[in-house]
């Protein structure tokens, strides 16, 4: 898929056709554009600027305010990137390239634009600009999917982390939102419609502004999917009992979710993470107007990984962090081998990383292994990831494999915990330890292990136990 509102450019074919920057008065109209058309050449790279300047978000940690702290930390990420961008901004338009709103990264202090390298060049010299990358898309781990009938009861990977324990408690995660940035999805899949956070009932037109994000405008008017993967993950995280004779499907069937699209079955590309990064922390219209904090999920599912450490990602981590919102990854399926684990997926005490474990209650052989980029632990917990079923496009099922898979099952039990003791959200270091605290210990110490001997870099804490977090919310313990 593209990334943005930009124009084709042949040289960028990684990222696939219908990537545009917008000039028109929409961020979703392209027509304008076409005035820039003439200025890009085959030779044009995609370019994200980085910004020295980064906010203090320190304060946000001690609000208690959801609305507050939201707000608070994105008046100031737009304002540190309006005070910062103005100069690199000039230069670019000042060359004939369009700039419009969508391509201003402020949640990263990032700057998109198309052109050729010797502008870029020139922007780097400019004071504060810390530095200039090339868009590096690597493959994306898209599954491979094997259809099965619909699920007449939970399948084997919801018992296994005890989600229907805590269903029988009356927790399945209702009150709390999930933000997936995926491959779009099948929104109206019986098992997932009635969770899509824009659905109205029935007869009523459902609400996609703040709800869905397309960084293209072909695919912005309502949720699309360029691949099953983005259906089968939000699945696991939140999708009910669907069909008649149906069983949830998801984690937390009573969650509801907003989705994103930055991926297609080939490609996750910074600048499309960055975006749907973006909209989740200050939701928008579809149009890419009217940023509301107060509108953003308390959990944000991540089924996609990187191939280094990179500035405007862990920024953008970050703010989600300091606005409260609980990020959520997969480690990648490059196991067994040591130092396999992808990033984001590096750990600290405000995010989840997740690998997967098998039907035995092992780590699945291709669950991605610590140590993280950096040295520092991961995975955080594991979550079934071999064979489990979920939701694809078209009203089916289907069986994949994959810490993809595995991801959203975590986000989902996050979404158990959060509705057991609303105090928690917001408070990710608790809802952290908590679901660390609760896991069935797995995996050995074959890469390394931490808190020791507690965690290690195969399994991390464990698998998720879904009922015994829920337990331990409750007791605020």
């Amino acid at each position: 898929m593209g990334t943005m509102r930009w124009l084709p450019l042949v040289a960028l074919s990684v990222l696939v056709a219908g990537m545009g920057i917008g000039c028109g008065g929409s961020p979703l109209d392209t027509s304008d554009a076409r005035t820039c058309e003439k200025d890009l050449s085959a030779s044009d790279d995609l370019h994200i600027v980085e910004f020295a300047a980064v906010p203090d978000l320190s304060k946000a940690y001690g609000m208690t305010d959801w609305q507050e702290r939201g707000r608070y930390v994105v008046d100031a990420l737009r304002a540190t990137a309006e005070q910062s961008q103005a100069d690199a901004i000039a230069m670019v338009t000042d060359a004939g390239i369009c700039i419009h709103r969508t391509t201003v990264n402020w949640i990263s202090n990032s700057l998109v634009f198309a052109g050729p390298q010797s502008l870029a060049n020139k922007v780097a010299k400019l004071p504060g600009v810390q530095a200039v990358l090339s868009e590096d898309s690597p493959a994306f781990d898209d599954a491979r999917y094997t259809r099965v009938p619909t699920p007449a009861s939970p399948a084997w990977d919801l018992k296994a982390v005890r989600a229907p324990a805590a269903w029988g408690t009356g927790i399945t995660g209702r009150g709390v939102t999930i933000g997936v940035i995926d491959t779009g999805v099948d929104w109206k899949h019986p098992a997932l419609m009635q969770r899509y956070r824009g659905y109205r009932g029935p007869g009523q037109a459902p609400v996609h502004d703040g709800n869905w994000w397309s960084p293209l405008d072909r695919f912005a008017d309502a949720p699309v999917f360029t691949s099953p993967h983005g259906t089968h993950v939000t699945g696991t995280a939140v999708g009910g009992t669907g069909l008649p004779g149906g069983a949830p499907i998801g984690v937390a069937p009573g969650a509801a979710f907003i989705s994103a699209v930055a991926c297609t079955a080939n490609a996750c590309p910074l600048a499309g993470v960055l975006s749907g990064l973006q909209f989740m922390i200050a939701p928008t219209d579809r149009q890419g107007n009217g940023a509301d904090p107060a509108r953003r999920p308390q959990i944000v599912s991540n089924s996609w990984q990187r191939n280094a450490r990179e500035v405007p990602l862990e920024r953008a981590v970050t703010a989600l962090e300091a606005a409260g919102v609980l990020p959520v990854f997969a480690v990648g399926n490059n196991g067994p081998a040591c130092g396999s684990a992808k990033t984001p997926g590096t750990s600290d005490d405000r995010l989840l990383s997740v690998g997967a474990s098998d039907r035995a209650g092992g780590v699945a052989s291709f669950s991605g292994r610590g140590p993280a980029p950096g040295g520092g632990a991961d995975p955080d917990v594991v979550a079934p990831g071999a064979g489990l079923v979920s939701s694809i496009p078209a009203r089916g099922y289907a069986a994949s494999d994959g810490t993809s898979m595995a991801a959203p099952a975590v986000a989902g039990t996050a979404a158990l915990v959060m509705q057991a003791n609303p105090a928690l959200v917001g408070r990710l270091e608790e809802v952290v330890a908590i679901i660390r605290r609760t896991a069935v210990p797995a995996g050995d110490g074959a890469c390394g292990t931490t808190t020791g001997g507690r965690r290690n870099n195969t399994g991390g804490y464990g698998v998720v136990n879904a009922d015994a977090a829920v337990r331990a919310a409750q007791r605020g313990s």
